[in-house]
């Protein structure tokens, strides 16, 4: 997070024009987001980043020095919030700021999951200095998933101290979400005693409280969570808004929900100075495609929500909750110099990008040219696994046959339900059966127990491969190898530590495709593009050998995922979500 001392008396001198204006912008339709008016002839002067006047004529502040832009023809916006991101997986959070600086993005709030949960506190500073280094405003949020829960999960904790580091430090905004309010309905004291830290230090708690409902919601907004980005339904979003929540509508990579839950909004009219459009996470694939929050506007305008709401829903409100009102999310007196250009309001077309004053990005392409944080040699290879899986690796003794065993179904890319199947042991051990879509997966522990595993089996995948492999995960982060043959999945096991960590498909032998993730197994150092175009490919193998899903490997990245219903695996074992417990593969009889 990037703030400058505001010098109040330059700023006083410079709105009465004492001393002049490093840059005035005039010319265009201003999207006055604290009146909800769109106003014409107006002109904003900026001094040191910020700005100082905002009014009919700014030509008592022109110097000299001073530099013009002409924005007739286009409208400008504040410059967008996504107030609720993850930028840890596939590309450098470095590499994220680049890609979206063209579509409008000026600031994100976004929390340090993936690092953390490879690195511990140790990820949460180098995330810090990671964003540090571009102009992009990140306002960081303390990773509350690492461990999603400690009963279920092998990531170790965040310690009180730890976390009490973290919150002191001006760069860090609040918590992150907490996706285990079962625990917090509880009285779990971990979680208690780090939420009062954060709430002492008058920072905010960021939600997530997915099949939440009435007692269970106001207990967890009792506790001071004050935001959610799970509404998937219309109820969802009624109900946390009459109740205090700030409302976070998703449009992303991983869910895209606004055509079921913004309807609600729209069609009863409601107050929406509480809603806040995010993306709870774009993949580089996905901005190569669609774009950013650009993208996000552009939707919701498409679903009915009036421009300038929409806009107002990733500046000024984004801005008010994050509590940075002050400084960004309006073109008024005072906040910071961050504008998007935009050649069409309607269709959200981003002319150009601008950060205190100065121009980021342009017709899109980045003009950033500042080096990124140099990350320490140890990030890369910290797999902490040894490449010496054989097919023997994977085989599940079955005591008797025939067995019953539970089974993840996926019913979509993100829930699971428990289907129990009876099956047969071929020669004392459980195999899978491609040809009933039904997948062994396996999990290796990368912290405490290196390379202990552990078993399960999947069906709903789809996809017609030997093996495919991923080490990016929600929120574990360890290598899980899901297959339909022992020899293919110890060759993408292999593969895959080789690396240092990625994604592979494998089949017969042959490499299908393969993107190596290399620093903590979560993300690469290449470029944003060239993760985007990795990631596409990946997806397009797997839809093309069956699997019915548009992202199939987010399929296996959600099966870690303890807090979403219904059966699910980490390195620990099979979980039963609801029930927040460990279970046997095998049903007893």
């Amino acid at each position: 997070m990037k703030r400058s001392n505001r010098n109040i008396e330059r700023l006083i001198r410079g709105a009465m024009g004492e001393i002049k204006a490093d840059l005035i912008v005039s010319g265009g339709d201003l999207v006055n987001v604290y009146s909800g008016e769109i106003l014409q002839d107006m002109e904003i002067a900026v001094l040191d980043g910020r700005i100082c006047y905002v009014g009919p004529s700014a030509a008592h502040t022109s110097g000299p020095s001073t530099r013009r832009l002409d924005a007739k023809g286009l409208v400008i916006a504040p410059g967008f919030i996504d107030a609720h991101t993850h930028i840890g997986h596939f590309c450098r959070p470095y590499e994220y700021l680049q890609a979206y600086l063209p579509h409008g993005t000026t600031s994100l709030v976004a929390s340090t999951d993936e690092p953390t949960t490879v690195f511990g506190f140790r990820g949460v500073k180098l995330f810090l200095d990671e964003v540090e280094a571009h102009p992009a405003r990140v306002f960081t949020l303390i990773s509350m998933v690492s461990p999603q829960d400690p009963l279920l999960c092998s990531t170790p904790s965040l310690s009180a101290s730890e976390v009490a580091e973290g919150l002191s430090d001006p760069r860090v905004l609040g918590m992150g979400e907490i996706v285990s309010w079962q625990r917090l309905v509880r009285g779990d004291q971990e979680l208690l005693e780090k939420i009062e830290m954060t709430l002492r230090a008058g920072k905010i708690i960021h939600g997530h409280t997915a099949g939440a409902r009435d007692q269970k919601l106001c207990a967890i907004a009792a506790a001071g969570v004050s935001s959610c980005h799970e509404p998937i339904r219309e109820e969802d979003v009624l109900e946390r808004l009459r109740t205090g929540y700030w409302v976070m509508l998703r449009e992303g990579s991983f869910r895209r929900d606004l055509e079921a839950t913004l309807k609600s909004i729209v069609s009863r009219r409601l107050n929406t100075q509480r809603l806040i459009l995010v993306t709870d996470g774009m993949a580089p694939d996905d901005v190569l495609q669609d774009g950013h929050i650009d993208f996000v506007v552009r939707r919701a305008i498409s679903l009915g929500l009036p421009p300038v709401q929409a806009i107002q829903a990733v500046t000024l409100n984004a801005a008010t909750y994050s509590g940075l009102e002050q400084e960004i999310g309006g073109i008024a007196p005072g906040r910071y110099a961050d504008f998007t250009l935009l050649e069409d309001l309607e269709q959200v077309r981003v002319y150009a990008t601008i950060i205190g004053g100065e121009v980021v990005a342009q017709r899109g392409q980045t003009l950033v040219q500042a080096p990124p944080f140099s990350l320490p040699a140890d990030t890369t290879g910290s797999l902490r696994l040894t490449p010496n899986v054989t097919p023997d690796s994977f085989r599940v003794a079955c005591p008797s046959s025939p067995v019953k065993i539970r089974v993840m179904e996926l019913l979509n890319p993100n829930i699971t339900a428990e289907t129990i199947l009876e099956v047969h042991a071929q020669r004392g051990f459980l195999e899978a059966d491609p040809s009933q879509d039904l997948l062994k997966v396996a999990v290796f522990e990368r912290h405490r127990e290196r390379g202990k595993i552990a078993f399960g089996f999947l069906k709903g995948f789809g996809a017609r491969v030997g093996a495919v492999g991923t080490t990016a995960g929600l929120d574990e982060n360890t290598l899980l190898i899901a297959g339909g043959s022992d020899r293919d999945m110890a060759l993408c096991a292999n593969l895959l530590i080789e690396a240092g960590g990625g994604m592979a498909v494998v089949d017969r032998g042959e490499v299908l495709e393969k993107m190596d993730l290399p620093v903590g197994g979560i993300f690469s150092l290449r470029p944003w593009r060239e993760m985007g175009e990795g990631l596409r490919r990946i997806h397009s193998c797997l839809r093309e050998r069956g699997s019915p899903f548009p992202k199939p490997v987010y399929a296996l990245m959600f099966l870690t995922f303890v807090t979403l219903p219904a059966l699910r695996i980490t390195a620990r074992g099979l979980v039963a979500a609801k029930e927040r417990k460990l279970v046997s593969l095998f049903v007893e009889r």
